[in-house]
């Protein structure tokens, strides 16, 4: 089975034990999910299943959208409310509008220093693992991007914020920092993934849900690979063509048999056959000379 199934994840397990039992349910060896949300979270959760699992770095580059849930006034291990309360301040009256100037500060590229309760790695351990001993190590800032941060709600002591972002961003670590800006400490409280590699919450199920399906109703559900890197520039291949292209070799192509009026080199494409079965992904490169080629990154269906 080959293909991407969108999970609804609920708060309490982490998101390897989700996988270990979308496997299990649907009868496949191998599946992987496509980007972690803390047990805590809830929310979209794309697993690819079969050769989908060769998707995910095409995947997992694409923005994530939340709504997250700020308790403002207490401060966290863990930076969410799962961990230990380590500080608790008194929250001043804060308006809206002095919310929203906050939240443009960390709008754009930012440098953000990983939580200490993170799967990032010092000298070859988890910093999780670290803090669960009681240490606390230098962690060095990373870039990470925010398209989109915006108020929706002030019911202090709680805000509500959507965020729209790149991979990489700490939505705990955020929380913690908007808090200190805001001069009274944060923590996250409740978070929910709407949005994550092309994938919504319309189509996700929950696992509940599908535990009580048939697995001939699961297997409906389980998105094909072609669709989901759907919104990808597209190229039938008929004839020989397949067979030279599921062979790993380039082929001459241009922006207009795309359907594109221009393109940027490193543009990804998904090579279909004349059945709509995805054959590969390939990526766009120009000589000097100024002739379009599409290489093949990760083949599929090479028979």
């Amino acid at each position: 089975m080959d293909g991407v199934i969108v999970i609804n994840k609920q708060p309490g397990p982490t998101s390897t034990r989700v996988v270990e039992r979308v496997r299990r349910l649907l009868k496949t060896k191998k599946a992987g999910h496509l980007g972690t949300l803390d047990p805590m979270a809830k929310g979209v959760l794309p697993i690819c299943l079969g050769k989908a699992t060769k998707l995910t770095p095409f995947l997992m580059d694409r923005d994530k959208e939340y709504l997250a849930t700020i308790k403002l006034g207490v401060v966290t291990d863990t930076c969410d409310k799962e961990g230990t309360v380590l500080e608790e301040k008194e929250v001043p009256s804060i308006s809206r509008e002095e919310v929203e100037g906050i939240l443009k500060e960390f709008t754009g590229e930012i440098e953000q220093i990983p939580p200490m309760y993170s799967a990032a790695r010092y000298k070859g351990k988890r910093l999780y693992q670290l803090a669960r001993k009681g240490e606390v190590v230098e962690r060095k800032p990373k870039r990470v991007t925010v398209h989109e941060l915006g108020c929706l709600e002030v019911t202090l002591p709680f805000i509500k914020v959507f965020i729209r972002c790149g991979k990489g961003l700490y939505i705990r670590q955020l929380a913690y920092d908007i808090g200190e800006k805001l001069g009274c400490g944060g923590t996250l409280w409740d978070l929910v993934r709407t949005k994550a590699c092309g994938f919504t919450l319309d189509e996700a199920v929950t696992l509940e849900e599908l535990k009580e399906m048939t697995l001939e109703e699961r297997q409906k559900l389980v998105i094909p690979m072609a669709q989901a890197v759907k919104d990808t520039p597209t190229l039938v291949l008929t004839g020989r063509l397949r067979w030279w292209v599921a062979m790993g070799n380039p082929m001459v192509t241009t922006p207009a048999e795309l359907g594109l009026e221009e393109m940027e080199e490193g543009t990804l494409v998904r090579l279909l056959d004349q059945e709509g079965e995805l054959v590969a992904i390939g990526e766009m490169k120009v000589s000097p000379q100024g002739t379009w080629t599409c290489h093949p990154r990760r083949v599929f269906h090479t028979s």
